[in-house]
């Protein structure tokens, strides 16, 4: 018998890993696209959230010409997207989402693999990339939620493949057809947590095209997060203004951890030198939102620099716990902000319209009363206008929190 070299075995080995059904059997393959495609597109309550607070609240918040509007604004896109996602997946309710981020090729998924026992697919291609998210139930199941809502089970192989080379064989992105993946693990360590890896939003060399869909997918489900872990390749080492850029469009309200991946690949020397480098950046441009900077290798599952840092920031999010009343509070709490200030407004119009009645009582002016009665009427107007704002918002704020508790 021939004897065979470590290359020949290498190359068997390799062959007998890429075997997958859905890639094998073209029947097997078209059937898992076929059952992203079977049903009509589901309306669901996230289709309410964004009418009334975009289409309701955002024009009238625009009118008071109020100097707290921006952070209104930002506080209820924020709530508009964490609805989004938790109508779009039940499971991930009363958990915090922690969303890993980063550019392309930054080891997303492998980080994700050290600290979970998910396994997810690494080195997926932007045209197949799916934001996932990884929680604890107890169990091992793949779920695909399709751009139809539809709620899919998947095999490990089905999962394999539609992340892997799909898209080489049958030429069809799985991201234009999935919203997304969810991995539910086992043996989860952080139970009250959903990590979410997304894709990166960088374009690639070899698929520009992608850029604007992975950018704006990553954006999407990374703005729904609570905490937020961004990853920087040790390789290259820079964080750059796109990067800076892209992190401030979310909004983040906590703190965000920085990890520089693929430690391995750098001198110990090095890695300090770029973990100063990137202190100095980040500390003119979020300053008090960093919560550390570290240097990880996912290969060994292992700080590099910054013992303990990923664990403490990893319990804290799980001891935060996600009240079941947390979405529903945050809107009332800006209900009482928004009718505060109309309030106060309405009350300076009475105040100012009392000031006009003296002057009107004590002076016999004729073209001065002509002017103060333009200014009470104008007053009045606006005294009106406002009363039928606080009214309007009233109504749509009702009808947010019966939206919520649906």
């Amino acid at each position: 018998m021939a004897l065979k070299f470590d290359d020949e075995l290498e190359e068997e080995l390799e062959e007998l890993e890429e075997k997958n059904c859905y890639l094998d059997d073209s029947d097997k393959g078209i059937g898992l696209i076929k059952s992203m495609l079977l049903k009509e597109t589901k309306k669901g309550e996230s289709d309410k959230f964004e009418k009334i607070i975009f289409g309701e609240i955002f024009p009238i918040l625009a009118e008071l010409e109020w100097e707290s509007e921006l952070e209104i604004y930002r506080r209820l896109s924020k709530i508009n997207d964490k609805l989004k996602e938790q109508n779009k997946i039940s499971m991930i309710e009363g958990k915090k989402i922690l969303g890993v981020g980063g550019k392309f090729s930054s080891g997303k998924s492998s980080f994700i693999n050290s600290i979970t026992t998910a396994h997810l697919p690494e080195g997926q291609r932007p045209t197949t990339s799916i934001a996932t998210y990884i929680i604890g139930t107890g169990h091992k199941k793949n779920i695909a939620v399709s751009t139809n809502n539809n709620i899919i089970d998947l095999d490990d192989e089905a999962v394999e493949a539609l992340t892997h080379k799909f898209y080489e064989k049958y030429k069809i992105g799985f991201s234009r057809l999935i919203k997304n993946l969810v991995i539910c693990t086992a043996d989860f360590t952080y139970p009250n947590v959903a990590i979410l890896d997304t894709p990166g939003y960088s374009k690639s060399d070899d698929d520009k095209k992608s850029e604007y869909s992975d950018a704006s997918v990553a954006k999407e489900q990374l703005k729904a997060s609570d905490y937020l872990i961004w990853l920087v390749d040790s390789v290259q080492g820079v964080i750059t203004e796109k990067d800076i850029e892209f992190i401030s469009s979310l909004n983040m309200s906590n703190k965000i951890l920085f990890v520089f991946t693929k430690a391995d690949l750098e001198t110990p020397e090095n890695l300090n030198k770029k973990l100063k480098k990137a202190r100095e950046i980040l500390k003119s441009s979020f300053n008090d939102k960093v919560y550390n900077i570290i240097a990880y290798n996912s290969y060994e599952g292992k700080t590099v620099i910054g013992g303990g840092v990923l664990e403490s920031f990893l319990n804290k999010i799980n001891h935060d716990k996600a009240s079941v009343n947390e979405t529903e509070n945050e809107v009332n709490e800006l209900r009482k902000q928004i009718f505060s200030y109309i309030s106060q407004q309405v009350e300076k119009r009475n105040q100012k319209m009392k000031e006009y009645e003296n002057v009107l009582i004590n002076t016999s002016n004729v073209e001065h009363i002509g002017a103060v009665v333009e200014d009470y009427r104008k007053c009045i107007y606006e005294r009106n206008k406002l009363v039928n704002f606080k009214n309007r918002i009233s109504s749509s704020f009702n009808e947010l929190s019966k939206a919520i508790a649906k």
